[in-house]
């Protein structure tokens, strides 16, 4: 990890700046996956009010707010009390576009996985991602990610898109 880069753990504080850089990976990333409508129109507002709902329950969510020279750039979020008899669910993973390339992706999958090992050892990592963001794929890929068949899942927008889940049965190998 290069020293301009700091995770660290985000709370309530940052919903604003989680959920920015939420929508700026999707507008870029999921233009034609999700409606345009929803993109630039109903995203913001739906997003911030989950990220609100998120850090106000009892017991927020693990997230970790990925910042380059002091600026947030990224963010990734667990959610382990997802699907427990599936394994450790990475909700979110989102490295600003023009920040890409400089490894922090891969500090925050490896942040998340030391993480899934210490609240479920023994038990995989896994997540959701839109098969035609390929990209993303071909990032879980090169991290060693297996990936399912193709399933029709619900989006955010109401709609419909095909996803692949891809797991890492000993997320040990992230680190």
């Amino acid at each position: 990890m290069t020293k301009n880069l700091l995770l660290r753990e985000a709370d309530a504080g940052d919903v604003e700046r989680i959920t920015a850089l939420h929508i700026a990976s999707w507008r870029l990333h999921y233009r034609g996956i999700l409606p345009d409508e929803y993109l630039d129109l109903r995203a913001w507002d739906e997003r911030l009010l989950v990220w609100r709902h998120r850090f106000a329950a009892a017991r927020p969510p693990w997230v970790r707010l990925a910042l380059w020279q002091g600026e947030p750039v990224g963010f990734v979020c667990l959610l382990p009390d997802e699907a427990p008899e599936r394994g450790v669910y990475l909700d979110n993973l989102h490295v600003l576009a023009g920040q890409q390339g400089r490894g922090i992706g891969r500090a925050l999958m490896a942040a998340a996985a030391a993480e899934a090992m210490r609240v479920a050892p023994g038990r995989p990592l896994y997540l959701w991602v839109y098969q035609a963001n390929h990209a993303a794929c071909g990032f879980y890929r090169a991290l060693g990610g297996a990936a399912s068949a193709s399933s029709e899942v619900d989006t955010a927008a109401g709609n419909r898109a095909l996803a692949l889940s891809y797991q890492w049965d000993d997320p040990s190998c992230l680190l």
